[in-house]
């Protein structure tokens, strides 16, 4: 039976993220961060698919800023560190990543450390 998961309403996890899909071939989670919030630098080894439903922000990858909105979709290239940036609300995305990708960098690591915020 296929399982149907509305990110929007989602239970809660601890901290900005909660794990929607963990399965063998992918995985996405729900990543909140409030408002001014800036996640930990990480180096992501496979494509990462960023999909924002609420709020703005900002995708820092390497030296580029990326403005992202409501609505918006992006994919995050492999071998590239990136943070994420909420700005004057709180800044919801769904990441989606294949777990075909290296267990200790892309979205293994925004479920651990990436996810953590900066001093």
């Amino acid at each position: 039976m296929q399982k149907i998961i509305n990110i929007k309403t989602a239970e809660p996890g601890t901290g900005m993220k909660w794990l929607l899909v963990n399965k063998a071939e992918v995985k996405a989670v729900r990543v909140q961060l409030a408002p001014h919030q800036v996640s930990e630098n990480c180096l992501v080894d496979a494509p990462v698919l960023l999909f924002v439903f609420a709020g703005q922000g900002r995708l820092v990858v390497e030296d580029e800023v990326y403005f992202l909105q409501e609505g918006d979709v992006t994919v995050v290239p492999p071998g590239k560190t990136r943070h994420l940036e909420a700005g004057d609300s709180n800044f919801q995305l769904l990441a989606v990543q294949s777990h075909q990708a290296d267990r200790s960098c892309g979205l293994c690591a925004l479920l651990e450390s990436c996810v953590s915020l900066k001093d």
